[in-house]
């Protein structure tokens, strides 16, 4: 449970809806209720924060816990050829094996100045209620905030691919089909289990995409996020082999898709989205949902480059993810701001380059849309979620300046306290809640168990590399009605 209440003196304050000014913040039960110099603490705990910057917790809107422990492991791939490497051929993991998993990317968010994380991760079907229950009480234990949308899918991966261009034929499935209709029950025990149950966590409906999932499947997932009124993420159009896929699989896009399914409105976030055109984004606008970017796993598997600058200019909700560590290999938000920041260098006029305050906007508000939660803001009414900074390594003169530097300069070494619904959960840059040494020897053995096994994953990798390198081809040498990809002239010709 929260703080009763809770009194920040004397930080130096910055949000958006305002300068830089050094005032005091009271929370009570969780929520911001005062803010203003001279606050009397009553009895309330006062927290001296003389020479501390304070700001709104971060808000990681796309990530994938089950990856936490993948850093450093996977090669600079295209998506298709990298789900191979990172995500088939793995050893099987425990529900315990889940828990060290999310309280590992939990504490390096808290300790990094994220306060929430929309969790897409993957939940084993053949045993759904012990997977979600450890993911959820690993983000409980920890003080996170968290929605956990879990990663589901009924089809085999080489039937969410389209094989038009490639002269193999498809390989054989990977596994057993899974049952919708149980998919969809084992969401709704979900939802019995973790609606209200605690107050800095929700339950929310996460289909992987809608090429990844029946017809039936979808429908039901649909029907369930209106039943519950919960939020609903998936992926849609990450690259630009999915175009062809999506087509394939249900006849129109699969924005149209998702607007016929009614599920396209506010509460709804779409992750990666690089491969919508005008009219696309434009729905998504009109509907009301919010697109998810994840600049450094683009960059990683060469996915593209999202058009930020006509997003925002155009009014579009746009949050911001750290993605899964195996297609970033960390989990830290400031580190997604400054490539976010810096990756727009290469798409449009230097005139509409989104600047460091737009793209710190994206980390507040954007994520709370997507999370359909009152963060990102120090004002009354929002949730007490506040991180301090010490200001060695920044000089707050005025706001967009200290932004700047926050976003350009800033990797959380600078983050001594982080409170969550108004209780501190990191004090001195360490948990006050976690025996982090113990956790730490449970996350080193869970990843020494995890790279025995990298032989065998290249091993995986190999017998299909052939025909993933196929298709990629084909698909990415297609006209399509936009180009999200640099293109780069070779510096020399073929070697002699």
């Amino acid at each position: 449970m929260s703080a009763a209440e809770l009194l920040v003196r004397g930080a130096t304050i910055l949000d958006a809806d305002g300068p830089l000014r050094v005032a005091d913040i009271r929370a009570s039960e969780g929520t911001i209720t005062e803010v203003g110099p001279g606050l009397r603490p009553g009895s309330a705990r006062v927290i001296d924060a003389d020479g501390m910057v304070a700001m709104p917790g971060l808000i990681n809107a796309h990530t994938h816990s089950s990856q936490n422990l993948d850093r450093g492991t996977t090669p600079n791939l295209p998506l298709d050829l990298w789900l191979m490497w990172a995500v088939f051929g793995k050893p099987p993991i425990s529900a315990d094996d889940r828990y060290t998993l999310a309280m590992a990317g939990a504490l390096e968010m808290l300790e990094s100045g994220c306060t929430a994380v929309l969790d897409h991760g993957w939940v084993p079907p053949w045993d759904f209620e012990n997977y979600s229950e450890a993911v959820m009480s690993a983000y409980a234990d920890a003080g996170m905030r968290a929605g956990l949308a879990p990663m589901i899918g009924d089809l085999d991966i080489f039937d969410t691919m389209s094989f038009a261009g490639a002269s193999q034929p498809k390989p054989a499935p990977l596994g057993d089909p899974f049952d919708p209709q149980g998919l969809v029950e084992s969401m709704d025990g979900f939802f019995d289990r973790w609606h209200r149950r605690h107050r800095r966590l929700v339950p929310m409906v996460g289909p992987s995409a809608p090429q990844r999932c029946s017809h039936e499947l979808m429908e039901g997932l649909a029907g369930l996020a209106r039943r519950r009124g919960a939020g609903f993420h998936t992926h849609v159009l990450e690259t630009k082999t999915q175009i062809a896929a999506n087509l394939e699989r249900y006849g129109r896009s699969s924005v149209s898709y998702l607007e016929d399914l009614g599920v396209l409105r506010a509460g709804t976030s779409l992750a990666h989205c690089v491969w919508m055109d005008p009219d696309e984004y434009a729905a998504v606008r009109r509907c009301g949902a919010t697109i998810v970017h994840n600049p450094v796993s683009n960059l990683r598997c060469g996915s593209g480059i999202l058009p930020v600058a006509d997003l925002l200019e155009g009014g579009v909700s746009v949050a911001l993810g750290a993605d899964g560590a195996a297609s970033n290999d960390n989990q830290n938000m400031f580190e997604a701001m400054k490539f976010a920041t810096l990756l727009q260098t290469l798409h449009g006029s230097h005139r509409r380059w989104p600047q460091a305050p737009a793209i710190w906007q994206m980390g507040l508000r954007g994520g709370a849309a997507a999370l359909g939660r009152p963060l990102g803001s120090l004002q009354p009414g929002s949730a007490a979620d506040i991180v301090l900074l010490d200001t060695e390594r920044h000089v707050p003169m005025h706001a967009e300046g200290l932004i700047t530097s926050l976003v350009l300069a800033e990797h959380g070494e600078s983050v001594h306290t982080v409170i969550v619904d108004g209780e501190v959960m990191v004090c001195e840059g360490r948990s006050t809640r976690v025996d982090e040494a113990a956790m730490n020897a449970r996350s080193l053995d869970l990843q020494r168990r995890l790279h025995e096994n990298l032989p065998e994953r290249q091993a995986f990798y190999d017998r299909y590399v052939g025909v993933l390198t196929e298709i990629h081809d084909y698909e990415t040498a297609q006209p399509t009605p936009v180009q999200r990809l640099a293109q780069i002239t070779p510096a020399f010709g073929p070697a002699d």
